[in-house]
């Protein structure tokens, strides 16, 4: 299937409901709109796109490139196959995370454009459900996830994307909205193993409700170029909110990562921690945002990134904002970008370690508070070998 360069074409190709029209249209004129994304906009102007063309991506992947697993913790529907009702229901839900992103152009994109889109609902299950996303047979896959979380439930859910490495390059780029209701607890994982050839644009939209928990584990890695945003609106009080992420990047990866958590209510407490491991000319860019408006009280928030280079010729950007407008807050950041101190290196020579396991101890200790906040075991030894073999093998 082509994806028109028409929206009108597109939209009656699909045969879809009025009111999914009505939502892609809302977004197509958000898109008219936006300027394509440059380095004179502020969130974008540590990647260059000079050779991303959008008309080069008209390939649109299988609907097998989005599949699910042990979906016992969840109910999941494609958007079009919604009763009426329902459909409108939910979209009604996705009209914030419309509007949050009516000024970014990637997001405006998917929502005008999405190739795949499904209503998940999860339910308490000893299960961790999965939705893995892929690109077969195609170059291009826009998908949008509504999720939505229970009441009075503590939940979990995994998102994967996953592509390989081949000789033409292919776009995936996608809009999570993240849905925690009032009293909720949400864990929310999610994985990207990406192969050099790939494109790739995300952002995750994250809403909570009064006295709710949500948890956010990222694990990133792989790909050509990328730019992630993960929004938190945090917009109920007595919030508890926790983004715990790690990049590890080689070659000529380059990855830019953007957390924005906002506050709109008191009583609240946020927190980030972003760590990275680069080494030869790999380059990640990380920005985390705390914005706390001048009406919230008793408010807690702490962002730190930390970054580890392996090799001279790598790079890591840490770019710290803060944008509290309150007084009654308790805020702290930090950030740090450095090689692996030679005073550990001898320190465990003396005990007889030699340099290779040394630095191997040394890359793993760092990586490992983040790796201990992905829910399952599996997933933990996961990432350990993935750590292992793209940081210290050849």
């Amino acid at each position: 299937m082509l994806l028109a360069e028409s929206i009108s074409d597109f939209i009656k190709e699909k045969k879809e409901p009025s009111s999914l029209k009505e939502f892609r249209s809302k977004a197509e004129k958000n898109l008219s709109e936006i300027p394509f994304p440059n380095s004179s906009l502020e969130s974008w102007r540590k990647i260059s796109l000079s050779n991303f063309k959008i008309s080069e991506y008209t390939r649109v992947c299988s609907d097998s490139s989005v599949s699910f697993f042990a979906s016992s913790g969840a109910k999941i529907s494609k958007l079009e196959e919604l009763s009426p009702e329902k459909l409108s229901e939910v979209l009604k839900k996705a009209e914030p995370s419309l509007s949050f992103y009516s000024k970014e152009w990637f997001p405006s994109f998917v929502f005008a454009r999405f190739t795949h889109a499904y209503y998940i609902k999860l339910n308490s299950s000893e299960d961790l459900p999965e939705i893995r996303i892929s690109c077969e047979e195609g170059n291009i896959i826009l998908p949008l996830l509504i999720v939505e979380a229970p009441s009075n439930e503590k939940v979990s859910l995994l998102e994967r994307w996953i592509s390989p490495s081949q000789k033409d390059l292919i776009l995936m780029s996608g809009v999570t909205i993240l849905l925690t209701p009032a009293n909720g607890d949400f864990q929310y994982s999610t994985i990207e193993n990406l192969g050099d050839s790939t494109f790739h644009f995300r952002a995750a939209h994250s809403v909570q409700e009064k006295d709710s928990k949500f948890h956010a584990s990222i694990a990133s890695w792989g790909g050509y170029k990328g730019k992630s945003f993960y929004d938190s609106v945090i917009a109920g009080k007595g919030c508890w909110t926790r983004y715990a992420g790690l990049s590890p990047l080689k070659a000529r990866e380059f990855q830019d990562t953007e957390v924005r958590i906002l506050h709109s209510e008191s009583h609240a407490q946020s927190s980030i921690l972003y760590r990275t491991v680069v080494r030869e000319k790999a380059h990640h860019v990380f920005t985390g945002n705390l914005h706390i408006p001048s009406h919230c009280k008793d408010v807690g928030a702490i962002q730190i990134n930390n970054n580890l280079l392996l090799d001279r010729t790598a790079r890591a950007e840490s770019i710290p904002k803060l944008e509290v407008f309150a007084d009654s807050v308790k805020c702290e950041h930090g950030a740090t970008v450095g090689e692996i101190d030679e005073e550990q290196l001898f320190y465990l020579a003396s005990r007889g370690i030699d340099e290779s396991e040394a630095r191997k101890m040394i890359v793993e200790g760092f990586l490992a508070e983040v790796v201990r906040e992905f829910p399952s075991e599996s997933i933990r030894e996961e990432l350990g070998s993935m750590i292992e073999s793209r940081m210290l093998g050849e």
